[in-house]
């Protein structure tokens, strides 16, 4: 195999001498160096973040200028997504990525691996970026109907070293995070058994296997104890982490890790695009010897790159013309963070089940806080605002269910608990007590609706989302439900319509309680 014979120009002994030069000299001259850069969970974020605990970071203009720096000074780069590039800003409501690809272009990616939300406005419409895209898309195990998507592999030839990347979607993710019409058009496999039949295709064609996986942690660490063929994992799809996990290991390592024999190196960036990941390897003779993780932050620091930085102003300025009008006040900080919404009773939860139960008359509210993309601070909100926080269209639906169900339901919305999981339930016209620590399909406790125990074998009328009634997120007890009408009216539009009634304000209100939670805070 052709080598790379390494320069000591200063530059490059910046960024590599941390491991290159501490292995023996005349060895070195026989081994290749290569960096792969990573992104995760971009979620629309073309602009620098500007709410919430990490508002100013990020930006895909910023980003841009780290990428050519590494380029600069690394001597190989691969640049990879691992999926999820839609659904969570105005601009991805609005521009449903096109403007994102535009800007990945630009950064010259290497492969994005699809995540659930990347099907979020249909297959129709993916087929649609990827062709606009000049990297391909990677579904190693998801295969859509239409063959020209995605691809199952690609081998990439960078410098002297050929790399072959699959692309792998999580058994938790799927069916119940996916877009339900998008599921009748897809087929799913086993992503570990979809990886072994790659990767033995792959290995003799190719010195280094990365695996750029949308799936929980977990999952990863599955793959990897499972297939030691594949050399790196690049996550995505849960919260990233500082460092890498080697072979045998469960928690990262922050330094520079020397490695021996077979097994994965795992690495998950920061999401949102609030960090670059850069993965720094050594590889010689069909190993990786030496390995260095890092997150480089994406921040106020960085000048913004001028060509990604005069398309994202183009798109802003689209944008604002259409989304900047002030809609309505709210009177109160309406909470809706990421691990608030998605594992207790929240005001801004409370307030969307009750407009959701209004608006149709249903006896019982459901929203799952997956639809929920963040709160409102007090004061005015516009338009974008809503669409951020809010950006999916599927319309509200109402069902009759059985008192029985309603505790299934209930369960499924607390199975996943302490982790925060966006199948935890938003409620109005019930309230519920539940034991954490129980076993997942006992945690409820007890249950009232309005005010009255419930009766599992009475029926009533619920309302949720189209989503949950088709059985996302778990919640296949909805599929089954008797007298579904479907609306045809996103929650959105329920939401935009009480904004111009007046402020809005809400509180939580103890429905949802876990045990002992009262004896707590009596003390």
């Amino acid at each position: 195999m052709p080598t790379l014979t390494i320069s000591r120009r200063p530059c490059v002994q910046l960024a590599l001498g941390l491991f290159f030069w501490a292995v023996p000299l005349p060895l070195a001259f026989a081994q290749t160096a290569v960096t792969i850069l990573h992104t995760s969970e971009h979620h629309g974020t073309l602009e620098p973040l500007e709410q919430g605990s990490y508002k100013g970071q990020g930006g895909m203009a910023r980003r841009a200028t780290l990428i050519e720096r590494v380029r600069k000074e690394a001597p190989l780069v691969l640049l990879v997504d691992s999926g999820d590039l839609l659904i969570g800003t105005a601009m991805s409501s609005v521009f449903r990525g096109e403007a994102d690809i535009k800007a990945m272009n630009l950064m010259a990616y290497d492969a994005l691996a699809l995540g659930n939300h990347d099907f979020d406005f249909g297959t129709a419409h993916l087929k649609k970026l990827k062709n606009e895209a000049r990297f391909p898309f990677l579904c190693t195990n998801l295969r859509p109907r239409e063959s020209d998507i995605c691809d199952r592999f690609i081998v990439k030839s960078i410098g002297p070293l050929r790399i072959g990347i699959i692309g792998l979607i999580g058994k938790r993710n799927y069916p119940d995070t996916f877009n339900r019409q998008a599921l009748q058009e897809l087929h799913f496999e086993d992503p570990i058994e979809a990886a072994r039949h790659a990767v033995s295709e792959l290995r003799e064609r190719v010195e280094i296997i990365v695996a750029v996986t949308h799936e929980d942690t977990e999952e990863d660490l599955a793959l990897a104890a499972a297939i030691p063929a594949i050399d790196v994992i690049v996550g995505g799809h849960t919260e990233g982490f500082d460092g890498l996990i080697s072979k045998g290991l469960r928690t990262p390592e922050k330094e520079r890790v020397e490695l021996s024999g077979a097994g994965a190196v795992f690495v998950k960036t920061h999401r949102q695009g609030r960090t670059l990941g850069r993965l720094d390897l050594l590889y010689h003779d069909r190993t990786i010897l030496v390995a260095e993780a890092r997150n480089v932050p994406v921040t106020s620091a960085v000048t913004a790159n001028p060509k990604v930085s005069q398309l994202v102003e183009s798109y802003a300025g689209r944008l604002e013309a259409e989304t900047e009008r002030v809609i309505g006040d709210a009177a109160v900080n309406l909470e809706g963070g990421n691990m608030a919404i998605r594992t207790r009773e929240t005001n801004l939860g409370n307030l969307l089940a009750d407009l959701s139960r209004g608006q149709s008359g249903a006896e019982i509210g459901f929203v799952n806080a997956g639809q929920i993309r963040g709160g409102f601070s007090a004061g005015p909100i516009t338009r974008r605002r809503l669409m951020e926080v809010l950006p999916f269209d599927d319309g509200l639906c109402l069902l009759t269910l059985t008192g029985r169900e309603l505790r299934e339901a209930l369960e499924n919305s607390v199975s996943r608990l302490p982790e925060a999981n966006g199948r935890f339930l938003q409620i109005s016209g019930l309230s519920y007590v539940f034991d954490p620590a129980a076993p997942v399909g006992s945690r409820v406790k007890t249950m009232q609706v309005n005010q009255t125990p419930l009766d599992l074998s009475r029926h009533y009328t619920v309302v949720t989302s189209q989503f949950l009634a088709d059985g996302g997120d778990g919640y296949t007890m909805f599929m089954h439900a008797g007298d579904r009408q479907n609306l045809e009216l996103p929650l959105r539009d329920v939401l935009s319509a009480a904004l111009k009634v007046g402020p809005l304000t809400a509180r939580e209100e103890s429905r949802i309680r876990r045990v002992g939670a009262q004896d707590d805070a009596a003390k």
